[in-house]
């Protein structure tokens, strides 16, 4: 290794001060308080920033807090993915959702048992509840909970081995993460496939996904296009063909395990299905143009607090 090389790698850990980076491509700037908040009761023995991709600014009550930080961007939850882990700062990094709260220690005892059982190449899926039902472990799985479709369907495709499992959140290495390209921004705008084709493109590099000890989270559930998940309703649907394709062509899925890191480059600045008219200033600017009823994040909120209190 040249000096050179080793000055880079030297600087470039000095530049790690976090021990983990919550990352969160996020838009409903009124739940961030809470969830914040609770991340503090989640993770007390470790050193953590929590980063928000997102086209909006942090609310007055974060700006002040030295390990909370914002990106800027407009385009979709793929492409924010990309760029949130690239800019994160922890050795580990926690990919989440913006409209939960954390369990109390959670984060702390998933980084234990992360540290006990994973190797280089492995990921943890992070379980949470959804809409206040806790779900399965078999959720989490290719083949899903038995006789459960509601939950989830199992995953039936050629490409795809009975024996993976999934980790829609997930805890992992960021250089783990990066080397094998992270999620496929260019050919997906919803994190639901992707996230499924980054993880059998873990395990088939012999990775191995392991359970977190608890559920980390609490998060709600908004119903088809029900609030303001009509783009993500829409999103998810259109990226199910590509993904059915990718996983039943041979040549497609059998050598495919690293996949450019910069095709997030690929994807649209803006994400016109969320962003359809001009930029909006404030997630209530986005609400007012796109007819969302604010009733919707309200009662979302005060759900959100009653699971914490």
């Amino acid at each position: 290794m040249t000096i050179i090389k080793l000055f880079i790698n030297l600087l470039s850990d000095k530049m790690k001060k976090y021990d983990l980076t919550i990352v969160i491509p996020a838009f409903r700037v009124p739940l961030w308080k809470n969830l914040y908040e609770s991340a503090k009761d989640a993770c007390k023995k470790y050193q953590w920033e929590l980063l928000f991709v997102s086209p909006f600014d942090l609310p007055p009550s974060l700006k002040d807090k030295e390990n909370v930080s914002l990106l800027k961007d407009f385009g979709n939850v793929v492409r924010c993915v990309q760029l949130g882990v690239q800019k994160s700062k922890g050795e580990l990094f926690f990919l989440t959702v913006d409209d939960c709260i954390f369990a109390e220690d959670s984060i702390d005892l998933a980084i234990e048992e992360y540290n006990k059982t994973c190797g280089e190449k492995d990921a943890m899926a992070m379980l949470y509840s959804e809409g206040g039902n806790a779900l399965p472990k078999e959720y989490w799985t290719v083949m899903g909970p038995p006789g459960r479709p509601d939950i989830a369907a199992p995953l039936n495709l050629p490409g795809i081995e009975r024996s993976w499992r999934i980790a829609n959140q997930c805890l992992m290495k960021k250089d783990r993460f990066i080397e094998l390209g992270g999620v496929d921004a260019e050919n997906f705008e919803y994190l639901d496939k992707p996230i499924h084709d980054f993880m059998f493109r873990l395990q088939r590099d012999g990775g191995k996904i392991h359970f977190s000890p608890t559920h980390v989270c609490i998060a709600t559930h908004l119903y088809e296009k029900s609030g303001d998940h009509g783009p993500i309703h829409n999103a998810y649907h259109k990226d199910i063909p590509y993904f059915n394709m990718l996983y039943s062509v041979p040549h497609l899925y059998e050598d495919r395990i690293k996949i450019n890191f910069d095709n997030w480059k690929a994807s649209p600045a803006i994400w016109k299905r969320r962003f359809s008219s001009s930029r909006p200033e404030s997630y209530e600017d986005l609400c007012a143009q796109q007819g969302y009823n604010l009733e919707d994040i309200k009662n979302m909120k005060e759900k959100l607090q009653e699971m914490r209190s």
